[in-house]
């Protein structure tokens, strides 16, 4: 039998500053999708991500995630929706151009 032994509190290191980012095409799918994302020294994030099908409907997500939780902003042209704003994500569907 294996014993765990304490040895104090934990340790925690401050807050690294990051940057990390995709993007990827399936040119035999015609799909994009990325993500972007940027970390500062206390710990806040803020990024997007998203993806456009062979078809041309996109969804991208903009958002911060800090000491004043998670917020999110959605862009799409996706079928059925409507500007919105459920649990604070604001969602917006451009209008489409005059043809």
């Amino acid at each position: 039998m294996s014993q765990v032994i304490y040895t104090g509190a934990p340790i925690f290191e401050p807050a690294q500053p990051y940057h990390f980012g995709y993007d990827a095409v399936n040119p035999v799918e015609g799909s994009h999708h990325y993500h972007e994302e940027t970390s500062d020294e206390t710990n806040s994030r803020t990024g997007s991500y998203g993806y456009t099908d062979a078809f041309g409907v996109y969804r991208r997500v903009d958002y911060v995630a800090d000491a004043g939780g998670f917020r999110a902003s959605v862009s799409t042209n996706e079928p059925g929706t409507a500007p919105s704003a459920p649990a604070d994500a604001f969602y917006s569907n451009p209008v489409p151009a005059a043809s």
